[in-house]
């Protein structure tokens, strides 16, 4: 996404949601990087890279959200899938549970490290959590809410606040998350369609 202020060089980001966050990984990774400032990681299997650093933009440039009831962004690595799965084979589920969890691997997912963990780097900000997966029929709701300022407004002024090139309206906050200051909507005049601020 590309976004200009009047009088401003134009602000570049990369947005990658789900499998199109390795899309953005590999891409990064390609001679001459990604031309973007900044990259938003959505709903990621992972990057294909094990650091935020390791996108060419600065870790500071990276921000990723991820719900926690989405099935996507915690998707286990290969390893601890297929131990799960043996597991469930040999003793049933409560084989697969106990052979899933001795693996190890928290952090990995299954393209590579978690972006939404600690250990990458990466800013990570405030999403809704979204419903449950398959509660109300849809396997992946929570997946599939990021952009949609009714389901998940935080994602979406999140989002637009980033992508218009002012990152530095996002606060950390514990635990590396990012809430937005909407106290001023000064410069924000491209992401006003997600709500009144």
């Amino acid at each position: 996404m590309i976004t200009r202020t009047l009088n401003q060089p134009w602000h570049v980001t990369a947005v990658g949601h789900s499998y199109g966050s390795l899309t953005v990984g590999q891409a990064s990774q390609q001679p001459g990087g990604i031309p973007a400032d900044d990259i938003v990681l959505l709903g990621s299997p992972g990057v294909g890279v094990d650091k935020a650093s390791d996108l060419g933009v600065g870790r500071d440039h990276v921000f990723v959200g991820a719900a926690d009831n989405d099935p996507v962004s915690r998707a286990p690595s290969p390893k601890k899938g297929a131990a799960g799965l043996l597991g469930t084979m040999i003793g049933g589920p409560p084989g697969g549970l106990l052979a899933y969890e001795l693996v190890g691997d928290d952090d990995k997912n299954w393209f590579g490290q978690d972006p939404a963990s600690e250990g990458f780097g990466a800013r990570r900000f405030r999403v809704n959590d979204g419903p449950r997966p398959v509660i109300h029929g849809d396997p992946f709701p929570a997946h599939s809410g990021y952009f949609d300022p009714d389901r998940d407004p935080y994602s979406a002024r999140n989002i637009g606040v980033i992508v218009a090139g002012h990152p530095e309206k996002s606060q950390r906050r514990s635990r590396d998350e990012v809430s937005i200051d909407c106290s001023s909507g000064g410069g924000l005049g491209l992401v006003r369609l997600w709500g009144d601020w």
